[in-house]
């Protein structure tokens, strides 16, 4: 459900490829018009943004700390009008891809071990 490209007609991709976002495969014939609106529908592609960011814990992490993570995940929650623990983390993802304030998967992981945990302390 993250956009991958804009003002795309006909086939699209040509051949099947890794999305940039979740690292799944995607191919012509596959996109959905809309969101089905179930939490689950996104549930593949957080296991792998999961996966990947515990793989990639880069050492300069270190530096981001558990309260500016929090504040990032308090952020993005207030800007989709969630509370932040029901804050989905391919929606997290998606906004610190785009906003270098925000810290991204890695820095959550490493300053909780988990996606829960790093929302249920924001929440608190």
């Amino acid at each position: 459900m993250l956009e991958v490209a804009e003002g795309i007609t006909g086939a699209w991709p040509p051949a099947p490829t890794r999305c940039p976002h979740c690292r799944l495969m995607i191919g012509a014939g596959r996109a959905r018009g809309e969101d089905d609106g179930a939490p689950g529908a996104r549930g593949a592609a957080a296991g792998v943004l999961a996966r990947d960011a515990q793989r990639h814990l880069p050492d300069d992490i270190v530096d981001a700390s558990p309260e500016a993570v929090c504040e990032g995940i308090r952020t993005v929650a207030r800007e989709l009008g969630a509370p932040p623990e029901r804050l989905l983390m391919v929606d997290y993802q998606q906004r610190a891809a785009e906003n270098a304030d925000l810290p991204d998967l890695s820095a959550v992981f490493a300053a909780f071990g988990t996606w829960k945990r790093a929302r249920r302390e924001a929440a608190g």
